[in-house]
């Protein structure tokens, strides 16, 4: 018999997952920001690819992510970065069969979609 994770635990997942979805909204914002000012070379290059390629794979998933109650961390991990990845996927297939690729109107609209449901599991993790 397995016992039920405590109070602290629970406690501790959920100010974790808070963290995150703040710091993956900040990382949104700036990575839709460098990209906005024609950000290209030097530190402000290199952290805006860093920035993009994170917020891509982790911001979506953990959009979705955020709903799932008390699951383990490894779950949560695996179906944030499995949703990020397949969503960047889709939208990169979707640029290439239209034969219209705008990467950076793509980037605006994961973000525009992402971020309120970062900011709702900011405030109400699970």
């Amino acid at each position: 018999m397995t016992m039920p994770p405590s109070n602290a635990v629970l406690t501790r997942a959920r100010v974790a997952r808070r963290y995150v979805a703040l710091v993956l909204v900040i990382s949104g914002i700036a990575a839709c920001t460098f990209n906005a000012l024609g950000t290209t070379g030097g530190f402000l290059g290199d952290l805006r690819i860093v920035l993009t390629i994170g917020f891509l794979v982790l911001g979506p998933g953990w959009a979705a992510a955020g709903f799932l109650r008390r699951a383990p961390a490894a779950h949560v991990w695996l179906l944030t970065i499995g949703v990020g990845v397949a969503v960047t996927l889709l939208v990169a297939q979707i640029m290439v069969n239209a034969a219209f690729w705008r990467t950076d109107l793509a980037l605006y609209a994961i973000t525009v979609v992402s971020v309120p449901f970062l900011l709702r599991h900011a405030v109400v993790a699970q």
